[in-house]
C-alpha cells in the first residue's frame, strides 16, 4: 500500500486548511488540536492513503460526530451523568464491525472540517489502519443525510451511535438518509449534544463512486501555506489565491451583524457584512452549523452546495460561527468555489442545493457564474 504518514506539523497543518475548507462546520479546531496531541504524545502518527490503494472488494465505513446547539432543557437531561466511555468514536466502529462480521480496512471521513478530518485519522492510529485521502462532501454540511453517499446511492444503513454515557445504538435498517439522521441527531441531542456515529459501510468500489478525493492532502497544503505566510509576514489573502487557483476572491467587509441560536442539535444565524471597497453593499450570510445561503443586497448570491470560505483579513485563518470570530467591525474575507461536479447534478442538488434549505429559493448558480 502506498501510504502517507503525517508528521504532527502536517496534522496541525491540515487542520488549518480544512478550517478554511469547512465552510464554517467540520467540529472543533480546539478539540482536533487535543486529539492530535493525545496520539502524536504516544508515539503514534495519523497515516492517510488513496482510495486506488486498497482492493476492490475491501471494506471501508464513515465514521464522525453529529451534534450541534441544544437547548437548556436538553443539557439538563444528562447534566447529572457519569461519562464512562471515553472512546465513543472507536466504540461506535467496532460495534459496527461486530453486527456486521467485517473488519474495515480504513476510514472516511463525513466531511472535510477540523475535528471531522481528525478523528478518522485518530481511530485509525488506534486500531493500526488508515483514513482514507478524501471524504464523503468536499466541505462541511449540516447533516449526515447530506452526503455523497446518498448521492451514490450507498445506504446509510447499518449505523452505529454512541455516546459517552455508554448509550450504544445499532439501526440495522431506515427508510431514507433523512430518517437516518434524524435519529442521530435525536440521540444527540439527550446526549448532550454529541454523538459518535459509524455508517454507510461500503466496498472500496463503492466508495470510489462517492468520495471525494485528496481533500486532506489539500488542506494540509493550504494549511502549510497560510501558516507560513503568517510566520514570513507574507499576504495570506494572495496565498489563498495562489493555493486555491479555482476560487474567487468574491467579498471583503467588515462585520455588522452576529447573530447565533442553539436548538435542535443545530447552530444558527445570520452575519451582516458591509463592503469595504463599495459604499452601500452588504453582504448577508445564513448558516445552520455551516455557511449555506447568502445574499449582497437581498439579492441572491452563493449558495450550497459550492465553498463558501470566510477568512480573516490579516491572517488568511478560517472563521465559524460556532465560536467568537465575528466580533463587529472584524474585517474578513470571502472566498467562493463551484462544488464538485457530483453535487451539481440533479440528485446532488435535490440533496445539497439551496432549495433544501429554502424552498423559495430560485434556480442554483455556480459560484463562478457571480
Amino acid at each position: 500500500m502506498s501510504s502517507r504518514k503525517l508528521s504532527k506539523q502536517e496534522a496541525i497543518n491540515l487542520v488549518i486548511g480544512a478550517k478554511i475548507l469547512a465552510c464554517g462546520g467540520g467540529g472543533s479546531e480546539i478539540n482536533a488540536l487535543k486529539n492530535i496531541d493525545r496520539v502524536y504524545e504516544k508515539g503514534s502518527n495519523f497515516t492517510i492513503a488513496n482510495l486506488d490503494d486498497f482492493e476492490q472488494d475491501e471494506n471501508i465505513c464513515i465514521i464522525g460526530m453529529v451534534g450541534g446547539g441544544i437547548t437548556k432543557e436538553d443539557k439538563l437531561l444528562v447534566q447529572d451523568r457519569e461519562i464512562v466511555q471515553r472512546e465513543p468514536m472507536l466504540e461506535a466502529v467496532r460495534e459496527l464491525e461486530d453486527f456486521l462480521d467485517v473488519e474495515f480496512c480504513a476510514f472516511v471521513a463525513t466531511e472535510l472540517g477540523p475535528n471531522n478530518s481528525v478523528v478518522p485519522m485518530m481511530v485509525a492510529a488506534e486500531m493500526g489502519k488508515v483514513a482514507i485521502n478524501g471524504d464523503c462532501c468536499g466541505r462541511s454540511k449540516p447533516m449526515i443525510s447530506i452526503s455523497t453517499t446518498r448521492v451514490a446511492g450507498i445506504p446509510i444503513a447499518p449505523f452505529s451511535i454512541v455516546n459517552q454515557y455508554g448509550d450504544v445504538q445499532i439501526i440495522k435498517k431506515t427508510v431514507d438518509d433523512i430518517r437516518g439522521e434524524l435519529i442521530a441527531r435525536t440521540a444527540s441531542n439527550i446526549s448532550g449534544g454529541s454523538v459518535s456515529v459509524a455508517r454507510c459501510p461500503m466496498t472500496i468500489i463503492e466508495a470510489q463512486k462517492a468520495v471525494i478525493p485528496n481533500t486532506y492532502s489539500l488542506a494540509i497544503k493550504l494549511g502549510k501555506n497560510v501558516r507560513e505566510a503568517n510566520e514570513r509576514e507574507l499576504n495570506p489573502i494572495e496565498t489563498i489565491r495562489e493555493t486555491l487557483p479555482n476560487t474567487k476572491h468574491a467579498f471583503s467587509g467588515r462585520v455588522k451583524q452576529f447573530s447565533r441560536i442553539e436548538e435542535g442539535g443545530f447552530t444558527s444565524g445570520e452575519i451582516i457584512v458591509e463592503s469595504l471597497g463599495k459604499a452601500g453593499v452588504n453582504l448577508k450570510i445564513w448558516y445552520q452549523n455551516e455557511y449555506l445561503l447568502s445574499w449582497i443586497n437581498n439579492e441572491p448570491f452563493v449558495t450550497c452546495p459550492d465553498g463558501f470560505y470566510i477568512v480573516d483579513n490579516l491572517t488568511g485563518y478560517g472563521l465559524t460561527p460556532w465560536e467568537n470570530d465575528f466580533n463587529e467591525n472584524r474585517e474578513i474575507s470571502v472566498f467562493v468555489q463551484d462544488a464538485p461536479a457530483i453535487w451539481t447534478s440533479k440528485k446532488g442538488l435535490s440533496v445539497f442545493g439551496p432549495k433544501v434549505f429554502d424552498k423559495k429559493w430560485g434556480k442554483y448558480k455556480k459560484a463562478s457564474s457571480f
